[in-house]
């Protein structure tokens, strides 16, 4: 932890508590052995290496994956209304930061607002930390100062809590879907532990997926082009490379997307499409393994979303389709 290296003239900082790699290695054959009558699973977080990222990058810009337009239209549209609501000398840190795309609409309102601010990046690649950054121009911001962080959502919650930063105003960008990936309960414990450091000067802002209309869910994740697929599949191969040994063959593995329309969500599974036995675990022919849910937030879900986690709704900044908001929850004790 603490390691810095320099992309042009941007910083990021290694803030790692432990290596990720072995934590999901150690994590694979936990969730495939559950335990009697309960299902398998593998971790969401295999998707997400330097390949991984990069083909999640391209099903952003598919047509049917509407969450990416939906929210360029929603900052487009409010960034300046964001941007009045952060405080000067703010630390913005944004949980997995990915291309910039979108965050850059929101840093150019606070740059027209003259706003002094340090926004830090963080996610787990340093590739792809390092690939982003370098394209910030050179000059282009007075008033924002671009940082990199290489870690977890975890790493950057105890980021924060560290004494140079927590006397500092805050502002969390949890931007894309990023909730929709935990279920309902972890999601309210997630943004809890933000809340949990909030004082009157910090803002969370969160992005939530409220599309509503299943069959417009289920082509996002499983699109006409096969590249969502070609994303999920790549989980596997990421997987050999942890454990160092051809251990899931794709051939051997379907993609199954389904619409949970009683939970309200998206999920994915690998379906096996023969009997395997792999490290002395055994699956069945047509076996699902889940990897991926995405939940969907009607307002009645959201608004339950932001009291399990001890917040109060404030400000909601959405778009014609109603697909998609962003939201500034308030502590209950500043609201």
């Amino acid at each position: 932890m603490g390691l810095q290296q320099d992309v042009g003239d941007v910083s990021v900082e290694d803030i790692r508590l432990e290596r990720v790699g072995s934590s999901i290695r150690d994590e694979i054959y936990r969730q495939l052995q559950p335990g009697s009558g309960n299902e398998k699973r593998m971790p969401t977080m295999l998707l997400y290496d330097e390949k991984g990222l990069k083909l999640f990058e391209d099903l952003t810009y598919l047509e049917e994956y509407y969450l990416t337009n939906a929210e360029i239209r929603v900052l487009e549209h409010h960034a300046a209304q964001i941007a009045e609501r952060i405080v000067p000398d703010s630390i913005l840190l944004e949980l997995g930061s990915g291309n910039l795309r979108k965050v850059s609409i929101l840093l150019q309102a606070i740059e027209r607002a003259e706003k002094d601010v340090h926004y830090y990046a963080l996610d787990l690649s340093l590739s792809e930390l390092q690939r982003t950054l370098s394209v910030t121009p050179h000059g282009k911001y007075k008033h924002i100062h671009c940082h990199g962080l290489l870690g977890t959502y975890d790493d950057g919650l105890e980021w924060l809590k560290q004494p140079r930063n927590l006397s500092k105003p805050k502002c969390v960008l949890s931007l894309g879907s990023s909730i929709g990936n935990f279920d309902r309960l972890e999601a309210a414990q997630f943004l809890k532990k933000f809340a949990d450091i909030l004082d009157v000067r910090n803002i969370v802002l969160v992005g939530v997926d409220a599309c509503q209309t299943p069959d417009k869910v289920y082509r996002a994740y499983n699109d006409s082009e096969g590249k969502t697929h070609e994303f999920y599949r790549n989980g596997l191969r990421h997987a050999n490379r942890l454990l160092a040994k051809e251990a899931f063959t794709p051939e051997d593995w379907n993609i199954l997307g389904e619409y949970d329309a009683v939970a309200g969500r998206h999920q994915a599974f690998y379906v096996a499409r023969r009997e395997l036995e792999i490290a002395e675990i055994n699956f069945a022919a047509g076996e699902k393994v889940r990897f991926e849910e995405s939940y969907k937030y009607s307002k009645a879900q959201s608004d339950r979303l932001w009291h399990n986690a001890g917040l109060a709704q404030g400000a909601v900044f959405g778009e014609d389709s109603g697909d998609y908001c962003m939201f500034v929850p308030m502590d209950f004790c500043f609201s």
